[in-house]
């Protein structure tokens, strides 16, 4: 009975202890970290000779490929995150690359490559096409690339910073970590940190379980507990590469420049009157050129003697050309190798052909499907004006994140000219009434330009017009606000006392204001004249800018110039 009992007791232990054993095994898997390491090439979904691109700590779906044992990259990778400047036409299949020593052009699968006009061979090809899909060689990139990135294996990666202007918070491990796949310590890990290893803190993933989501300099994004992280500070990365700025070509004085708007061939030889009003004016600028198609091809009414006369009075004669014609599709004309040369080759030559010393761009329709597009037509026209001793202007509208893709830090780095249109504040078609160019916009609009673009390079355009707005009420209460038209200086006050009204100056705008009731309608104009452009000039010489231009000539009047000259230092 008691060997029994002893049996019992004993089983009984066993069945306890193996209880125990079995609650601390359960414990300690619940309190456990994990062991297993994730392989990262299932992070990254790699396939044969893929390599995985991560740029500014993202993954992309796009993938690189490993080409002859070369590393190569998607086309649309390298031209938006590794050089702007890399412009690939998958419609011709080329690549195109402005330099100051003329246009590299590459075809896919060739080692031999065109630099202006001397033929080049590289060790490998530029530009190569996988299954219809073009890629760059990271040899090439490597030679040209304003952006920061770096190379690793087990598996192929490339780790790209592209953002310039982002703010990274960066901070160190505070001792060796595991980087895991989730918030918390049960997940598996990706890799292992050593202390005082340098990692950037993603701050747009919110914290849990008091872990956060950071990545490594090698690509490697997860979590590591917050308590694992030290020394954060805030700062942009620091690239060892800058884009490089084409050299300018200067007036070599300072600017101001009249648009002279000319809209038949009747009138195109004839200078406008303003020629003989000022003392300071150096530049005329003619509407003479006009997009025409899609097939680069413009209208031109550009006159020799018109470009002799201004010669003899010591202008220089910058001709205009705009993208107005509803039916022009800029991605079209630009975006296609052979149809932007053809424009770019046909502009310079009516340049020489007409004496001309300058090219005006005036597109105000640029969108973001041809953004690019347009800033290699910038560039390529550019180091080809450069090398007939032509200047380059631009034309664009005020700073704003909604006209981001015009990349006007860009422009500074290659034309010689960067014009702000600092007008048009409210304009027809808007639906609202208000002044066409007050002082906060001017200001607002000069300051971000000079942020963007080195005061050496910037023009402040302003305006000689004003708009006259027409306001009714509808049935539903809304007010709605037409513009009848612009006017001259002259001509607007004209309009003033022809309606009995009486302009009062307002500090806020920097302007005369006039309004009056016709016809059970308001009408209402902020009137542009000598006393608020010297307030609008007095901010473009505050900053020092390389000069002024103005829309257009014959709105103003000969006294106006007066105010503009003594301006002008």
């Amino acid at each position: 009975m008691d060997k029994r009992r002893n049996v019992i007791m004993i089983a009984a232990i066993l069945a306890g202890i193996l209880v125990l054993v079995l609650i601390g095994v359960a414990i300690y898997k619940y309190v456990a970290p994990s062991n297993t390491k994730k392989e990262l090439s299932s992070v990254y979904e790699l396939k044969e000779n893929e390599i995985a691109l991560i740029v500014d700590n993202a993954i992309l779906e796009e993938k690189g490929q490993k080409i002859n044992g070369q590393f190569y990259v998607p086309a649309a990778v390298a031209m938006q995150y590794m050089d702007e400047r890399i412009f690939v036409d998958s419609k011709e299949k080329s690549l195109s690359y402005a330099t100051e020593q003329g246009i590299l052009v590459a075809a896919p699968d060739k080692q031999e490559y065109l630099l202006g006009k001397d033929d080049k061979k590289a060790e490998i090809p530029i530009l190569s096409e996988q299954n219809g899909s073009l890629y760059v060689s990271l040899d090439f990139i490597q030679t040209v690339a304003s952006c920061s990135y770096k190379e690793y294996k087990d598996p192929d990666r490339i780790v790209v910073l592209s953002d310039r202007n982002k703010e990274y918070l960066f901070a160190t491990t505070a001792e060796d970590i595991r980087v895991r796949t989730g918030p918390n310590k049960k997940y598996d890990y990706l890799t292992e940190v050593p202390e005082g290893v340098r990692v950037i803190v993603n701050e747009d993933v919110k914290q849990e379980n008091e872990y956060q989501s950071v990545s490594t300099l090698d690509g490697i994004t997860g979590y590591i507990p917050t308590d694992s992280i030290e020394k954060t500070e805030k700062s942009k990365w620091k690239f060892e590469k800058t884009p490089v700025s084409f050299e300018q070509e200067k007036l070599g004085k300072t600017v101001c420049l009249g648009w002279h708007q000319v809209t038949t061939s009747a009138g195109s030889g004839t200078l406008p009157a303003s020629a003989d009003w000022s003392s300071k004016m150096n530049v005329l600028s003619p509407t003479w050129f006009a997009l025409s198609d899609n097939k680069g091809n413009f209208t031109s009414i550009a006159n020799t003697g018109y470009v002799a006369q201004a010669h003899d009075k010591g202008f220089q004669v910058w001709g205009l050309i705009n993208d107005f014609d509803k039916k022009i599709k800029l991605n079209k004309i630009l975006g296609r190798t052979s149809v932007r040369t053809k424009l770019v080759n046909s502009l310079v030559a009516a340049a020489i052909q007409y004496d001309l010393d300058g090219i005006n761009i005036d597109f105000e329709n640029v969108k973001k499907n041809s953004a690019s597009a347009y800033l290699q037509f910038l560039r390529e026209l550019t180091v080809k004006c450069h090398a007939n001793d032509l200047i380059v202007s631009v034309d664009n509208y005020t700073p704003a994140s909604y006209n981001a893709y015009y990349n006007l830090e860009e422009q500074g780095r290659i034309v010689d000219y960067v014009i702000l249109m600092a007008y048009d504040e409210y304009y027809a078609g808007g639906g609202e009434s208000g002044p066409v160019s007050s002082l906060t916009f001017v200001e607002n609009g000069v300051e971000g330009m000079v942020r963007r673009v080195p005061k050496e390079r910037v023009v402040v355009a302003l305006p000689f017009f004003s708009r006259l707005w027409k306001e009714t009420e509808k049935k539903s209460g809304e007010v709605s606000a037409t513009s009848p038209g612009a006017y001259g200086m002259s001509g607007a006050e004209s309009l003033v006392r022809a309606n009995d009204a009486v302009a009062k100056w307002e500090d806020a705008t920097g302007l005369y204001f006039a309004q009056w009731r016709s016809g059970g309608a308001t009408y209402k104009i902020w009137l542009e004249d000598e006393a608020s452009l010297e307030k609008k000039l007095g901010i473009a010489t505050a900053q020092k800018v390389a000069g002024v231009a103005f829309w257009k000539l014959g709105f103003e009047r000969a006294i106006t110039w007066s105010t503009i000259d003594a301006a002008i230092k």
